[in-house]
Formats: C-alpha cells, sequence, structure tokens
C-alpha cells in the first residue's frame, strides 16, 4: 500500500481563456501557466521569477498578480499551507513535551538544542492555534454585521 499523505491535491486545468477569446473570470478555472505562476508566488518566489518558471511575460505576471481572483486564490492556498503547517506544528507537540519532561528528568550537557526545537514547537503551535481562533471568532462576528449575510439581528 502507498502512502499518499504527502503528495499535492491535484489540479484541474482548463483553457487560458473562454472560446470568444476572453479572458477566464472568477467562476472560471486557472489555465496551466496561471495555476505554475499562482503556485511559485505561494512558494515565496518573486514575480519575475514565478513568470519564468510559468513560462509567461513578466508584463503578463504583474497583470495577473493585480487580478482579483488571482489574489485570492493565493491567499486561499497560503492559508492553507499555514493551515498544513499549524497541524504539523500540533502533532509534534506531543512529542516536544515527551521531550521536554526527559530532559527535565535526566537531561544531560548536550540536550540544549532539543530544549530549544521543544519549546519552540510548543510556543509556535499554540501562537499558530490562538490566531486560528481569533480569525474564525472574528469571521463569526463580521458575518453578524448588518448588510452580511450571515446577519441574525441584534446579537
Amino acid at each position: 500500500m502507498v502512502d499518499d499523505s504527502d503528495t499535492k491535491p491535484t489540479l484541474t486545468v482548463v483553457e487560458s481563456g473562454r472560446s470568444d477569446g476572453s479572458p477566464p473570470d472568477g467562476d472560471d478555472a486557472f489555465s496551466a501557466k496561471e495555476l505554475g505562476f499562482i503556485e511559485a508566488l505561494v512558494e515565496g518566489k518573486t514575480i519575475k521569477s514565478a513568470a519564468q518558471g510559468a513560462g509567461i511575460a513578466y508584463t503578463t505576471a504583474r497583470r495577473l498578480r493585480r487580478r482579483e481572483d488571482v489574489q485570492a486564490e493565493i491567499r486561499s492556498r497560503a492559508r492553507e499551507a499555514v493551515q498544513a503547517g499549524t497541524l504539523t506544528l500540533g502533532q509534534a507537540a506531543r512529542t516536544a513535551a515527551r521531550t521536554l519532561k526527559n530532559v527535565a528528568a535526566k537531561g544531560g550537557p548536550g540536550d540544549g538544542p532539543r530544549v530549544s526545537a521543544a519549546r519552540a514547537i510548543l510556543e509556535i503551535g499554540t501562537k499558530a492555534l490562538e490566531i486560528e481562533e481569533i480569525e474564525a471568532r472574528l469571521a463569526e462576528l463580521e458575518a453578524r454585521q448588518p448588510g452580511n449575510a450571515g446577519f441574525k439581528g441584534r446579537m
């Protein structure tokens, strides 16, 4: 049996425009080159290197980067990456706590790096979870504002 847990989800690729030649809008999927460009930006590449990697002109890349649907996709993918990192930190928290407990019980002179790593995992993981909770609460409050679809009147 093969473990597919580390594979990236597959993406749907469509033509780069509509049959009438107009560019796709937010309701349409992105072209292969657009997806490559978006993925490169999410990975932290500059617009210039992302454009080169996707096989598009720099001026096209700058125009793409300003499109609202591309910006939304970049934010969405970046959010997914952060959530995956938070999950990984949460999974490592148990090991980090055990490490701190073991070092406290029978630590030696070479345990400094292990202690530092364990503390970082616990501290960053806790902060990441707190931020996710605050974001969820803020989204709920924003949905309750007049004019939003989730508004239910007085709280």
